[in-house]
């Protein structure tokens, strides 16, 4: 269990400030897109310390599925990454829609970019672990 808290914690705050660093430079709203929460009913409103206190937890409860069920071959573990990838590069569509935030190819890049960097910061601590 404190795998999963540590690395979904450190997983998460990488994912953020990956993101939040290319808002600066290209102008984009990804960070955004991560942790608002204001589309959730009870949750409009909320500071955004706490809106990334919220996303830190989906990311704990998202280690937890992404190590529970990770594979141990290598080949199978490889496909399995890269469908958590595409997932997370599906959900940008809906979440930016509902976070009614401007999107742009560079932002879905970015987006992307993001995500993979927290897979293969999971996956390394999961392999690293085995």
């Amino acid at each position: 269990m404190t795998f999963v808290l540590v690395n979904g914690l450190v997983a998460g705050l990488i994912l953020a400030a990956f993101l939040a660093l290319c808002d600066g430079l290209f102008g984009t709203s990804t960070f955004a897109v991560l942790i608002d929460a204001s589309y959730v009913p009870g949750l409009a409103g909320l500071p955004s310390i706490v809106e990334l206190l919220i996303h830190l937890l989906i990311s704990v409860v998202i280690v937890f599925f992404l190590s529970y069920f990770y594979p141990r071959e290598r080949r199978a573990s490889v496909k399995y990454l890269l469908y958590w990838s595409l997932a997370f590069a599906i959900a940008y569509l809906p979440f930016s829609l509902l976070s009614k935030t401007p999107m742009s190819f560079t932002a879905f890049l970015i987006w992307l970019v993001g995500h993979l960097l927290y897979t293969v910061v999971v996956a390394a601590q999961i392999e690293r672990q085995r």
